[in-house]
C-alpha cells in the first residue's frame, strides 16, 4: 500500500523538528509557543508540532494592512480545528513612517516575549528556514557587515528586548521549498503578505536575485553553509570575548560594572570591541550596538591616562578609583516615566510587581531631581554607599508626579501597595 501523499513531507520534517528541539535542550513536555503569522513558514511549524509537542499560536496583527485581522482569524480557525489554543496580539502603538519592517519585527518580538512571560512559557519558536538564512547573508554583505554580522542566525537565542524567554528556531536547515510542498501536500492554503513582493524592501530585491543568480554559487542552500561557518567563527570570538569580560569586569549590586583598565590591553582588539559592545547591550538592551567606529574611539579615550568619562548607547562610562572604569545607565536614558501595572520589566534591568492599587502611578528613573526630593523625604539615604552616578538611574515610583518611592532603596510612602523588585543580571551568557 502507498504512502499517503502527505506522509512523504511530514515524517521527514517531523524528524529534523524533534532533532532540533532536542540539539536546543528543551525539556520534554515543555509547552513552546509558535510565532504563526498564516504564511506558509510558520503555519507548516506549527502543523507539524502540535501532534508531537504541547503548542499555543500566537499570532500578531501589525496594524499595518486591514487584512491581517482577517490572517489572523484564518489561523485561529485553522488552530481551533486542530485543539491548538490561538491568541492574537496587537500593535497598538503610533506606527512608524520609515525603517516600517525592522520596527515591525521589534514590535512582535516584544508583544511574543512579553506574552510568554506573563503566562510562563519558557521558549517561543519561529519558522525561519534556510531561504532565510542566505538572504540575511547578502543583505549584510551589501551592508558591509563582518564576521558577526554574516554569521548565521543561531538555533537558539534571547527573545529580542525579552531576555528571560528563549528563541528557538527549529528548521534553519530546511528549504521553503519543503515547508510548501508539505502544505500543499495537506491541501492547505497560507496568506502571503504582499510586502513579500513590493522590490522597494532589500530582503524582497534579494529573493529575486536568488531566483536566477549570475554564479551558480549563489545557491540558497551554498550560502546558508557559508553563513553557518561563520557562526563557527563568531562563536569562537564570542568564547574569547567571555573570557575577557570575565577577567576584566566585575558586576556590583545594585547594578552596575567596574571594568579594570589595565586589561583594555590584554587580548586582541577586536575581542576588547566585542567586550565593548556587551557592556553596551547590557543596559541599553535588545540586540543593536553601537557602530565600530563609535565604540573604537570610546576604546582610544578609554585607554587614556587622563580620561575624564564617556556617554555611549545609553550608556555612562566614568573614571573610578584603582585604575577602573565604572559603568552604569546613562539616567537621560531612562527618565521616561510609565504607567506602573501589577508586573511589568522596567528599563530591561529590573522586574517590579505591585501588590495593591496601582492608580496613578508611574515608573522611572530617580534622576537629579528625584534625588534632591529623597533626601529631603528620607535623610538617612544620603548614607547609601551606592555611587553618584548610579543611583540617578535606579528606578523610582512617582504618583501625580510627586516621589513616592524608591523600591530598590526600601523607601515607600504608599499605604496601599507592595513594591517587590528584583534585578536582572547585566552580563548574560550568549546563547
Amino acid at each position: 500500500m502507498m504512502a499517503k501523499p502527505e506522509a512523504h513531507y511530514s515524517v521527514a520534517l517531523i524528524s529534523a523538528l524533534k532533532d532540533s528541539l532536542r540539539a536546543c535542550h528543551v525539556p520534554e513536555g515543555a509547552r513552546l509557543a509558535v510565532a504563526v503569522s498564516g504564511g506558509a513558514d510558520s503555519l507548516a511549524l506549527a502543523l507539524l508540532l502540535h501532534k508531537q509537542v504541547d503548542i499555543v499560536a500566537l499570532s500578531v496583527d501589525h496594524g499595518l494592512r486591514s487584512e491581517a485581522v482577517f490572517e489572523v482569524e484564518n489561523v485561529a480557525e485553522i488552530m481551533h480545528r486542530c485543539g491548538v489554543p490561538h491568541f492574537a496580539l496587537k500593535w497598538q502603538e503610533t506606527k512608524p513612517h520609515s525603517n516600517i519592517q525592522a520596527e515591525a519585527r521589534v514590535a512582535r518580538y516584544r508583544l511574543l516575549g512579553q506574552w510568554c512571560v506573563a503566562n510562563r512559557v519558557s521558549y517561543l519558536l519561529t519558522a525561519h528556514h534556510r531561504d532565510d538564512q542566505a538572504e540575511t547573508l547578502l543583505m549584510r554583505l551589501a551592508r558591509g557587515s563582518g564576521v558577526y554580522g554574516l554569521a548565521a542566525m543561531s538555533m537558539t537565542a534571547p527573545v529580542p528586548g525579552v531576555p528571560d524567554v528563549t528563541l528557538i528556531r527549529p528548521l534553519l536547515d530546511v528549504p521553503k521549498a519543503a515547508l510548501v510542498n508539505y502544505l500543499r501536500a495537506e491541501g492547505l492554503e497560507w496568506a502571503e503578505d504582499p510586502s513579500n513582493s513590493n522590490t522597494e524592501f532589500d530582503r524582497v530585491k534579494i529573493r529575486e536575485f536568488l531566483k536566477s543568480p549570475p554564479l551558480e554559487g549563489f545557491s540558497s542552500e551554498r550560502l546558508a553553509e557559508t553563513a553557518k561557518r561563520l557562526r563557527r567563527s563568531r562563536d569562537a570570538l564570542e568564547y574569547y570575548e567571555r573570557e575577557w569580560l570575565a577577567s576584566a569586569v566585575g558586576e556590583e549590586e545594585p547594578g552596575y560594572l567596574l571594568l579594570d583598565k589595565s586589561q583594555l590591553a590584554a587580548a586582541p582588539e577586536d575581542i576588547v570591541l566585542r567586550g565593548i559592545a556587551s557592556l553596551c547591550r547590557a543596559f541599553a538592551g535588545g540586540d543593536y550596538v553601537p557602530r565600530m567606529e563609535k565604540m573604537e574611539r570610546l576604546l582610544a579615550d578609554l585607554r587614556t591616562e587622563g580620561f575624564t568619562g564617556a556617554t555611549l548607547h545609553g550608556v555612562q562610562f566614568l573614571p573610578a578609583a584603582e585604575g577602573r572604569v565604572l559603568i552604569c545607565r546613562e539616567p537621560a536614558a531612562c527618565s521616561q516615566r510609565l504607567s506602573l501595572t501589577a508586573y511589568q520589566i522596567w528599563d530591561k534591568r529590573f522586574e517590579i510587581s505591585v501588590d495593591g492599587a496601582t492608580t496613578a502611578l508611574e515608573i522611572g528613573g530617580l534622576g537629579e531631581a528625584g534625588w534632591q526630593v529623597a533626601v529631603t523625604k528620607w535623610p538617612e539615604v544620603r548614607e547609601t554607599p551606592i555611587p553618584y552616578a548610579v543611583r540617578l538611574g535606579l528606578p523610582a515610583v512617582f504618583q501625580r508626579g510627586q516621589l513616592r518611592a524608591l523600591p530598590h532603596m526600601g523607601y515607600s510612602e504608599l499605604s496601599d501597595a507592595a513594591l517587590h523588585l528584583s534585578r536582572k543580571t547585566l552580563i548574560r551568557s550568549k546563547k
